[in-house]
């Protein structure tokens, strides 16, 4: 193969990985070139936020496959930008999707009426009142309501809002 033809065919395969990044046919909004061509990539829990489910520190993957033809459901773990700062990613488990009513009793989570089944949470004992009791809320059509496994050390919708679709970034695989 001569040095030229190697040069096209190099310039053919940039343009097509320049294409595929542009085009993002898997429609994350994450930057990151690994979610965008491959669909997948590595991310690490920074803090205690999902614990015991992921543990401070954890490498684990992240598809964005799972999302490019569905939703995320309730229970999913997903990555996303962080609503007031889309510059940062957070990990949150899905509590509810947008149209359905979530509140927090004596600790339950409340799902549209009905005690939402948490058998990640078993054993774990809730301190703080923001894990105890939130009045009842609607969630917007196109948005989640997420929170952490560790609801006593969690950042997460009880305290910024929910999370709009776009900002969903793939789902965790641990």
């Amino acid at each position: 193969m001569t040095p030229r033809r190697l040069v096209s065919i190099l310039a053919v395969l940039l343009g097509v990985v320049v294409t595929f990044y542009i085009v993002n046919p898997l429609h994350t909004p994450s930057h990151d070139p690994r979610l965008r061509l491959w669909g997948y990539t590595l991310f690490r829990q920074p803090s205690r936020s999902m614990e015991p489910t992921i543990r401070e520190n954890a490498v684990f993957f992240v598809s964005a496959w799972e999302y490019r033809t569905s939703d995320p459901q309730v229970g999913d773990i997903v990555v996303f930008q962080y609503p007031p700062d889309p510059s940062v990613f957070y990990v949150k488990r899905v509590i509810a999707t947008g149209g359905s009513t979530v509140e927090i009793r004596d600790g339950a989570v409340i799902l549209d009426g009905h005690k939402l089944a948490e058998p990640y949470l078993e054993g774990e004992t809730l301190q703080s009142d923001l894990a105890k009791t939130m009045a009842p809320i609607r969630v917007p059509s196109g948005s989640y309501f997420v929170l952490g496994d560790n609801r006593d050390n969690s950042a997460d919708s009880r305290v910024w809002g929910f999370v709009p679709r776009s900002n969903i970034v793939g789902r965790a695989i641990h």
